[in-house]
């Protein structure tokens, strides 16, 4: 289970908006590309992680808020783009506006090779272990317990998403859909909880893309009502 800082996600690339250097003297430098394969937050040393992969290796960041953090937030150091997963872990997509079909994508199961062991501080380990064993709101309230910032919601949300994923590759499609919802539900709880105007603009857009993200990849979106049928007379 990865801990979800700012706007940044997993397996997502990101670029180097500005020049910066973390708490452990690392240099990124304006225009700086990769993906990110680790995200972890120490809430005792109050330390944020970020495992990224380039092209030249992975390059291992952290940022120590209140003291050597050198921004207000990771939007102003990084910029978040494409979804990439790990190879053999894709998600399945079907194109929204090819079929008006209410009909959930079915994955096949996910080529792993076993379940993906949480990276981090205990807390995190102790979610991943939690999910395994289907003692999700246990896992939700580690979470809450753990995350001393509105990014909570996020990760509670991506929690949900990933119960999605699972019921989706068992057909299990109720389940499957409540999983959706509570995704939904967090990610709105997470841009609701903006301090500012400017804030709540871009997590307000960020929820947006989230709930379109994931409607794209059950197949349809269940948080909107079915079209209405036209019966002629």
């Amino acid at each position: 289970m990865a801990a979800t800082i700012d706007h940044l996600r997993i397996d997502h690339r990101v670029t180097v908006i500005r020049d910066f250097t973390d708490s452990t003297g690392v240099k990124m430098r304006a225009g700086d590309s990769g993906i990110i394969r680790d995200i972890s937050f120490d809430q005792i040393k109050l330390q944020a992680r970020l495992g990224i992969e380039r092209e030249g290796g992975k390059v291992a960041l952290m940022f120590q808020y209140k003291a050597r953090q050198p921004a207000r937030s990771m939007r102003e150091i990084f910029e978040l783009g494409d979804y990439i997963p790990v190879p053999g872990t894709e998600r399945v997509w079907r194109d929204s506006s090819a079929s008006k079909d209410r009909k959930m994508i079915v994955p096949p199961p996910a080529a792993t090779g076993g379940p993906q062991r949480a990276q981090g501080p205990d807390w995190a380990r102790d979610v991943q272990k939690l999910e395994d064993a289907g003692e999700i709101e246990a896992a939700v309230e580690t979470i809450k317990k753990n995350v001393p910032h509105i990014g909570y919601a996020a990760s509670i949300a991506e929690l949900y998403a990933r119960q999605m994923r699972i019921f989706q590759r068992a057909g299990d499609e109720l389940r499957a859909v409540e999983a959706f919802k509570k995704a939904v539900d967090w990610m709105t709880s997470y841009a609701s909880s903006a301090t500012s105007g400017g804030e709540g603009a871009a997590l307000s857009r960020e929820a947006d893309d989230f709930r379109a993200a994931l409607a794209r990849e059950f197949g349809y979106d269940p948080t909107e009502p079915p079209s209405p049928t036209i019966i002629a007379s």
